[in-house]
């Protein structure tokens, strides 16, 4: 049996970063799925072992049936490194009015010791792009038994806050434990559309920012005439994909990709405003996904070294570093998306 690849909510069936992967949850993923849920059974709400029967019935009759649902309770993805399974889990529990889940994960057992904080760390980054960017949630939560208290650290530095702390909650081996709740929200909702001859001005301004000029491989101020005969030209040209974002507010930034014979080639600026508040991996990640849903094809970001600011950005958005280079002389990183 197989399942679809990808859910009809999404748009896009696999989310990266570095060599991380999440992916819509795969039939054959059950066998080791099913074998980890049996050895930590303490972690979750599971009063019994599963049986290989139990486990394939679930999967044909109840996960299969997610992927065509428009509003399903859960959504549930492989957690994959280097493309092996290492984890899966998802957001379970949706409320689609009020627009929050409960976050799910579980990773292979005996990886648990040594690799714990690394995968649950990546698996949040992937997790809150799809809730946030790609659902557009308002908030997502951990429910968790206190018995593992190093799950703790890994949600503050995601970004989860403490929300509640239900007292003596849940017996566990004849001992009552309590069940704490982190929570983490969504900033403003991040929109973009294409831009147009409107868009003129704040383009320039952005292009001309003196940090984007210093960042930039041609660092000379740029004329006004200049900039608005290629400023057209590239809004007119059907191989590049000019995208303006903006949240509630105010627009935040820009993302340019270029269709080459040879290579997409993609380029960023953010307003000053909209600096220092993770805006840049953000906007990169859905316009490489946007570009890639409607012409496809590997993205190539071209990055002066000294742009450690840049090069996170990248790297969050799921960017991987290619190879090394000089540029004019300059040396750079060449990234890559797939």
């Amino acid at each position: 049996m197989e399942f679809p690849s990808r859910y009809t909510k999404l748009n896009v069936g696999t989310y990266r970063f570095k060599d991380f992967q999440i992916a819509p949850i795969r039939f054959n993923d059950r066998v080791k799925i099913r074998a980890w849920r049996n050895e930590q059974m303490v972690h979750l709400r599971q009063g019994q072992e599963l049986s290989a029967k139990d486990q394939d019935n679930y999967y044909q009759n109840v996960v299969c049936k997610l992927f065509e649902e428009e509003q399903p309770k859960q959504i549930l993805f492989a957690f994959l490194e280097k493309g092996e399974l290492v984890g899966y889990g998802g957001l379970v529990h949706i409320n689609w009015i009020d627009k929050h889940a409960e976050v799910s994960f579980l990773m292979n057992t005996e990886l648990q010791e040594s690799r714990f904080a690394d995968y649950w760390g990546n698996y949040l980054k992937l997790l809150r792009f799809v809730a946030f960017d790609a659902l557009k949630f308002r908030k997502i939560f951990t429910y968790a038994f206190d018995v593992r208290p190093h799950l703790y650290p890994v949600l503050q530095d995601a970004g989860f806050i403490e929300e509640a702390i239900l007292k003596d909650h849940c017996c566990i081996n004849s001992e009552f434990k309590d069940v704490l709740i982190h929570s983490n929200f969504s900033g403003a909702p991040v929109t973009f559309r294409e831009a147009n001859k409107n868009d003129v001005k704040i383009y320039f301004e952005w292009t001309n920012d003196s940090l984007v000029r210093s960042q930039s491989f041609q660092s000379d101020d740029i004329q006004y005439e200049d900039h608005v005969r290629w400023f057209e030209s590239k809004i007119e040209d059907s191989k590049t994909l000019m995208l303006l974002f903006s949240d509630e507010e105010k627009h935040i930034g820009q993302v340019r990709i270029e269709q080459k014979p040879d290579e997409n080639f993609i380029s960023v600026s953010l307003a000053a405003s909209s600096r220092g508040k993770r805006f840049g991996s953000r906007i990169l990640r859905l316009a490489s996904i946007e570009f890639q849903k409607i012409i496809g094809g590997a993205i190539s970001a071209y990055i002066r070294k000294d742009n450690q600011a840049s090069i996170r950005s990248f790297e969050s958005a799921g960017y991987v570093l290619e190879s090394s280079l000089e540029i004019n002389n300059i040396p750079s990183l060449k990234y890559i998306y797939r």
